[in-house]
């Protein structure tokens, strides 16, 4: 059973790594690239909660198929500090980003567009340095996921495979 549970995580892992890279470096670009601004933006954001929402029901199912593991081995915790310091850190990431950081950029985002179409300019344009700033936040927190991502993958793969030949 633990060679399946290890392939379902490698495998969930895999699911993020690649959702990751395709949301933010495919799909969002060509939504921006190919429709005006607001257009993508709506898409985005129909997007997103379930982008971010992902990352931690996935890191909580990996903590869970873990645990389910570690039943076996009562050792197994200390030979995956690292991870599961990772795990929790992505899962809290996650969080933070679909509780915190959308919401906010939700309402930044729609309070530009209402100034704008009211004819207040100047306001809505302090309103867009905002969401930048938010913009900007989500998108290191973004990339330092998928760097944990990659590392919690190759963790995992490196101490599976290391444990099997002791």
């Amino acid at each position: 059973m633990d060679k399946y549970i290890d392939l379902a995580v490698l495998l969930l892992l895999g699911f993020l790594i690649g959702f990751n890279v395709s949301f933010s470096f495919i799909i969002a670009p060509l939504l921006f690239s190919n429709l005006d601004h607001r257009t993508a933006g709506e898409i985005m954001n129909l997007i997103f909660p379930y982008y971010f929402a992902s990352g931690w029901i996935i890191g909580i199912l990996i903590y869970t198929l873990f645990g389910i593991k570690s039943f076996k081995d009562k050792k197994l915790l200390s030979h995956y500090k690292g991870f599961v310091i990772g795990l929790m850190v992505l899962v809290l990431t996650h969080m933070g980003l679909h509780k915190a950081v959308l919401p906010i950029a939700r309402t930044v985002n729609l309070q530009y567009y209402n100034l704008m179409e009211q004819g207040k300019k100047e306001e809505a344009l302090r309103l867009k340095e905002k969401f930048k700033k938010v913009h900007t936040v989500s998108s290191v927190i973004n990339i330092f996921n998928l760097g944990l991502e990659i590392y919690l993958f190759q963790y995992y793969f490196l101490k599976v495979r290391r444990l099997k030949e002791t």
